[in-house]
């Protein structure tokens, strides 16, 4: 038996219980404003591992998602 991935500290045969993928997710988003800045940090970090970006801008980017889901709340 491991631990169920979503933080819920059940313990599961596989990485999630039925479902528990879904509420990860879901705090995922919410924790980054929604599912748009969820993909806007996705696609950044893309970039990044391909050095199609700076660190900088990657800085950059990120506080920017991150600022407009702490202006949200």
């Amino acid at each position: 038996m491991v631990q169920c991935e979503c933080g819920c500290g059940a313990e599961a045969t596989r990485e999630f219980l039925p479902g528990h993928d879904q509420k990860l997710r879901s705090a995922l988003e919410r924790q980054v404003g929604g599912l748009l800045a969820l993909r806007e940090l996705v696609e950044a970090s893309v970039a990044y591992g391909r050095a199609e970006m700076s660190d900088q801008e990657l800085g950059r980017r990120v506080r920017a998602v991150l600022t407009r889901a702490t202006d949200k709340n």
